[in-house]
């Protein structure tokens, strides 16, 4: 069987294209649109079918009668159905052809580009999108905020005993070590302070702290080892708080993330203070995490917060699961900390929050009505 397809600008002008060249029984398979207007698609080839089904109805009912008995009505039934399955085949092949319009790209909605903006990412996004309207005041923003952040959890720092700083290099470990102490002194407390490093491979690290402890006239350790560690520990004082700083140790450093966990699992340290700077990339910080689950850190300190938006600290901080003890922003250890606080963290998120038209509105002037009065002399 053949196909012929007819074109027209309409389909009334089609069927008579189709009705003057293939008489009034063609068989049309389908039609569809086409930038000239209808396009008609006729099968061609089956004159015999149509001279026989004409045959049939011009020999009147006993001859119609004769053909049924012979079968010859039968044989043409069949055919014809053959012929619909074919035309139905034929539809379907052309319908997967057909052009289609490309789907317009949906735009990503007014709140998540805010968020966008706001550097607002991860799971903290997620909490904000189901909680939050399209267009969110601060009233609104304000309590979704506060629900999102509601599974933080902040600690505290022991009183006594001994923290251990661990993360990457140039995390900030000793600025904030130094940071620490000078809080220490600075509050009179008259409770013994000692400035622990094991650092060997940072350069400058012992003379560092040796000029931090004279300035604060705080005593200063140097330990190599595990051994040496325990032992220098085992000498101080019951009620002393150490403050421990450790070798840089980066995410790809599997060997010396295990060796970091067996020297504090030998000297018995379990407050593992976890330094996280907030400059670094994302994808590095999320690595440098799942590197770090050997050492088993039970808080974490964000540094450089000062050079990030609060939508980067508070992603992090959803992100990273850990017991939240303060931040470290700039480089004057008598300024730099700040204590950890979930409301001071929503206060900087709602800061970055656009104010709405509503909002921007002046407020009602109530008007005053003023009387002249006579005042007798």
């Amino acid at each position: 069987m053949k196909i012929k397809k007819y074109r027209a600008a309409d389909s009334q002008q089609a069927m008579r294209l189709i009705r003057a060249e293939q008489g009034p029984d063609a068989s049309i398979l389908t039609c569809y649109q086409v930038p000239e207007g209808v396009e008609f698609v006729v099968a061609l080839d089956v004159p015999d079918l149509q001279d026989a089904d004409h045959a049939v109805a011009a020999t009147g009912p006993a001859r119609r009668q004769k053909i049924d008995g012979a079968g010859g009505d039968r044989d043409m039934l069949t055919l014809r159905q053959e012929l619909g399955s074919m035309r139905t085949l034929l539809e379907r092949h052309l319908h997967r052809l057909a052009v289609r319009e490309p789907q317009p790209v949906a735009e990503a909605s007014a709140l998540g580009r805010q968020l966008d903006e706001m550097e607002v990412s991860g799971a903290l996004q997620q909490r904000l999108r189901m909680l939050l309207p399209e267009a969110a005041d601060r009233v609104a923003a304000a309590d979704a905020l506060r629900a999102s952040l509601a599974d933080l959890s902040c600690g505290e720092w022991p009183v006594q005993g001994v923290s251990a700083l661990v993360g990457p290099s140039g995390a900030g470990k000793s600025q904030l070590l130094a940071t620490l102490a000078l809080r220490h002194v600075l509050a009179g407390n008259r409770q013994p302070l000692y400035l622990v490093s094991c650092d060997q491979q940072r350069f400058g690290a012992r003379e560092q702290l040796l000029a931090l402890g004279r300035v604060l006239r705080l005593p200063t350790l140097f330990v190599s080892g595990a051994d040496a560690l325990v032992e220098a520990l085992a000498a101080l004082p019951a009620d002393a708080r150490v403050l421990l700083d450790t070798a840089g140790v980066d995410h790809g450093d599997s060997a010396g993330m295990t060796a970091l966990a067996g020297l504090l699992d030998a000297a018995g340290i379990s407050h593992r203070v976890l330094v996280m700077p907030l400059d670094m990339a994302e994808a590095t910080r999320r690595d440098t995490l799942a590197a770090s689950a050997p050492l088993r850190p039970s808080g974490l300190v964000t540094t450089r917060a000062d050079v990030v938006s609060a939508g980067v600290q508070a992603s992090w901080l959803c992100r990273a699961g850990l017991h939240w003890l303060g931040t470290s922003a700039g480089r004057d250890p008598a300024s730099a900390w700040r204590e950890a606080d979930i409301d001071g963290l929503t206060d900087g998120l709602l800061a970055a929050w656009p104010v709405s038209a509503a909002e921007l509105a002046p407020a009602e002037v109530s008007r005053w009505s003023w009387t002249s009065q006579r005042i007798p002399a």
